[in-house]
């Protein structure tokens, strides 16, 4: 990565008066405009650097909290003067300047909050674009690495948390706004894929939405970690897909990328994946061994019928099966087989003669 060389300059600091003063002009000048778009990053910047110069360290023992409603209907400008009026904001405009880059205008969410005095200005954006925390107990609940969204639902259900229903119901339906969906096409269940497996503390008494968000929100960091500056010739969305794949095929940790790279082989060479786990997942089944009838079945998730990737992600993928895909192994392989029944390890070969002979190992392995 190249660097560039800056030039010594004579330090200024911007009053905060200034700071607003040119921020109000932002809004008067034309964005479209050259000078317009300089003096947009230029005052903004400054800023940036004035809320961080800003922020309050808050001892736990002695932090004041602040209670406020945001009532129905209100607008980013009517929250921040609600924030300036309680002091949990220094300045209204840069409050709103910040919601709109930051992509929270128009995401926050009515309702009662307690807000620590002191807390930061992008933290209380997040707070109020989650919505409030339902008083009470928390639940701990895990959620694996491959799960698929309806073994959520039925994790969450079970847990009394959220109805079955209900869960599947707001993920299809619920207007959740983050960069890595927008685009992605309207499927059978929706945000399957971005339910990020993690082990999360769940309030009791809360809504699928705000559950749902707290797995987006997760997954927004691995997104931005890993998926967002990707150089893929693949969108965001096809590399979830294939992320997908990877998690329910491949156990070792050693082997994802491995596995990675023998579909992107398959794929430029225009074959059909065949991955027993999308003929699964349109059967809802996981055997150990895919029928033939399982395999004819008509749905965008057969590989073995349809060529290139299935519609959507087969389940929801951990970061190590989204590393993998985003950096494949360099390798030849078109095949692969489970070397030995109850064993995670696989055979990798680029020779046909040699995948049957592992396939037929394998069933051999079953009356071992």
């Amino acid at each position: 990565m190249r660097t560039k060389r800056r030039k010594k300059r004579k330090n200024f600091v911007l009053s905060k008066h200034t700071i607003i003063i040119i921020s109000a002009l932002i809004i008067i000048i034309p964005s479209f405009t050259y000078a317009g778009i300089s003096m947009y990053k230029f005052a903004f910047n400054k800023a940036k650097e004035y809320i961080s110069s800003t922020k309050n360290t808050v001892r736990p023992d002695t932090a004041e909290i602040v209670h406020i409603t945001i009532p129905s209907g209100a607008s980013t400008k009517d929250i921040a003067e609600i924030l300036y009026q309680n002091g949990l904001i220094s300045n209204k405009l840069i409050f709103r300047l910040q919601s709109k880059s930051q992509g929270y205008d128009g995401t926050y969410i009515q309702g009662e909050y307690d807000i620590v005095m002191g807390t930061g200005e992008e933290e209380i954006m997040n707070i109020i674009h989650i919505g409030p925390q339902p008083s009470g107990d928390t639940e701990k609940v895990t959620i694996p690495e491959g799960f698929t969204a309806k073994k959520i639902a039925q994790l969450l259900d079970e847990k009394g948390l959220v109805k079955y229903e209900d869960f599947i119901k707001e993920m299809n339906t619920g207007n959740f706004e983050y960069d890595f969906l927008e685009g992605i096409p309207k499927r059978e269940y929706y945000l399957e894929g971005y339910l990020f497996p993690a082990t999360y503390d769940i309030p009791k008494n809360t809504s699928a939405y705000h559950i749902i968000s707290i797995m987006l929100d997760r997954f927004d960091i691995a997104y931005s970690n890993i998926l967002k500056y990707s150089s893929s010739e693949y969108s965001s969305d096809e590399l979830v897909i294939i992320a997908s794949m990877i998690e329910a095929e491949i156990q070792l940790d050693d082997e994802r990328a491995i596995a990675a790279g023998v579909i992107y082989n398959r794929l430029k060479d225009g074959m059909k994946l065949q991955i027993d786990s999308t003929v699964q997942y349109a059967n809802n089944t996981r055997n150990e061994i895919v029928t033939y009838d399982e395999l004819e079945v008509d749905s965008p998730y057969n590989t073995y019928i349809n060529e290139g990737l299935p519609i959507g992600p087969i389940c929801n993928p951990g970061e190590a099966a989204l590393e993998a895909a985003v950096n494949p192994d360099d390798n030849d392989y078109i095949f692969y087989v489970v070397k030995e029944r109850g064993k995670g390890e696989h055979v990798f070969t680029n020779n046909y003669d040699d995948f049957l002979a592992a396939k037929e190992a394998y069933k051999n392995s079953f009356n071992n």
